[in-house]
C-alpha cells in the first residue's frame, strides 16, 4: 500500500519518505485539514475528501490498491469529523 500511495502523490518530496501506514495517515490528515495552504484560501474538510477520493478513483493504481486508500481516507475523515 505504501508504493501505492507513493504513486499517488508521485513527485511529492514529502511522500517519498513514507515507510509506515502511520505516516500515510499523518499526510492524508494534513491534506483534508488542507495545512498546506493559506488559512484563507483553505477549503473543507468535505470539500477535500470528495477530491482526494475521487483522484484515487481516477488513477491508475490497482482497484484493490485504491479501496485500501480510499478506506484510509474514509477513518482518517471520520475521526476529524469527530473532533
Amino acid at each position: 500500500m505504501i508504493k501505492s500511495f507513493q504513486l499517488l502523490f508521485k513527485g511529492r518530496r514529502f511522500v517519498e519518505d513514507i515507510q509506515s501506514e502511520q505516516q500515510i495517515r499523518q499526510v492524508i490528515q494534513s491534506e483534508l485539514l488542507d495545512e498546506l495552504t493559506h488559512p484563507r484560501a483553505r477549503q473543507s474538510i468535505e470539500k477535500k475528501y470528495l477530491l482526494a477520493v475521487t483522484r484515487v478513483q481516477q488513477s491508475d493504481l490497482a482497484e484493490v490498491d485504491q479501496l485500501q486508500i480510499i478506506s484510509l481516507y474514509d477513518e482518517e475523515y471520520a475521526k476529524l469529523l469527530a473532533r
